[in-house]
């Protein structure tokens, strides 16, 4: 049986060869009711374009890249992966996944990331923290002219950048333990230098003056990520004579910490100390009891940022305002009401 061709399609749809190529790249201004004709035509042919020719035709690759750093239970990008391969698939494009390892110089990448734009004449790039926050990485990609959408950077000025609404996120956490009864909060975080902990910062704060509540210096702990460093941050808040009822982390990895050290000085998790995490780690569901966490829609910030990339940087269709993905309260029995 010989493979159908493009006129084919248009036969079978009643158009002209014209509208399938338009409906193939997705391109604006075609009737829903062509648009369906051409879809079922392709289903019941099943067509198959010939993706070098349109690569000819059009200049480009149909390929597009997310950067990010790879570790160990990375469930972030895992999500951001999902997210942007349906994205990929709903307007023809193939997804290039390219995980660095942490310890790589960003000199390193950069080179790397030359060559690749070289080598692939891909069409553009998703990059997710941390290594949207490197300047040399970004730097390296602007240099070769390659469109970039960041997610979750602290500068947005250069290119397009997504991200979850995590000052409300934060907000959540801290106002879910303030209507348990809890004033004295603590706060720990790592990620100082990463938009992640500037926003979640925020939006601890704006939740203890939302409800009139003196932040306490002594009970906010934040720092760059280093051996060691977390524990001991921890340990020494929940040494504290006049120590926090309950401590709301960056990310659930502090949590987890929490839960060691807490355990090590006889604390009881909800009873004498409360705890809320952030990102909703499926690492997480190993902690007992079940962590209190904010989730966030990161499979969407997938999405969004591969639909961006392609549609209006890519193909400059017309501009879609998206609004800041909303973050969840998910609550489950690492808090409870202050015990007097």
């Amino acid at each position: 049986m010989s493979k159908a061709t493009i006129g084919d399609v248009a036969k079978a749809a009643g158009v002209s060869k014209k509208t399938v190529s338009r409906v193939l790249n997705n391109e604006p201004g075609v009737r829903k009711e062509t648009r369906d004709a051409v879809t079922t035509a392709i289903k019941k042919l099943d067509y198959i374009p010939n993706l070098n020719a349109r690569r000819l035709r059009t200049n480009q690759s149909y390929l597009i890249g997310v950067l990010y750093i790879d570790y160990p239970t990375n469930f972030y990008g895992s999500l951001i992966l999902n997210g942007a391969i349906k994205a990929c698939d709903k307007l023809g494009y193939d997804l290039l996944i390219r995980p660095f390892a942490s310890e790589n110089p960003a000199g390193e990448i950069a080179t790397t990331l030359r060559h690749m734009v070289e080598r692939s004449n891909v069409d553009g790039f998703i990059v997710v923290p941390p290594l949207c926050e490197d300047q040399a990485v970004i730097a390296a990609l602007e240099e070769t002219g390659t469109p970039i959408v960041k997610i979750a950077s602290l500068d947005d000025t250069s290119s397009y950048c997504l991200h979850s609404d995590e000052v409300e996120g934060a907000q959540l956490a801290v106002e879910h333990l303030i209507n348990l009864g809890h004033s004295k909060i603590g706060f720990l975080n790592y990620l100082v230098g990463h938009a992640a902990g500037k926003w979640r910062y925020e939006g601890y704060q704006q939740a203890l003056t939302k409800y009139g509540i003196e932040e306490n210096p002594d009970w906010v702990a934040q720092f760059v990520y280093g051996e060691n460093t977390l524990e001991q941050a921890c340990r020494k808040l929940l040494c504290q004579e006049n120590r926090p009822t309950a401590i709301f982390t960056a990310n659930d990895a502090s949590a987890a910490v929490v839960y060691r050290i807490a355990s090590q000085l006889k604390l009881r998790i909800p009873y004498d100390l409360s705890v809320v995490g952030f990102d909703d780690d499926p690492a997480a569901l190993n902690l007992w009891p079940p962590l209190t966490t904010i989730k966030q829609p990161v499979a969407e910030l997938g999405y969004n940022a591969a639909t961006i990339l392609i549609e209006q940087i890519i193909r400059h269709q017309a501009k879609r305002e998206l609004p800041l993905s909303p973050s969840e309260l998910v609550v489950r029995n690492s808090t409870g009401p202050l015990l007097e």
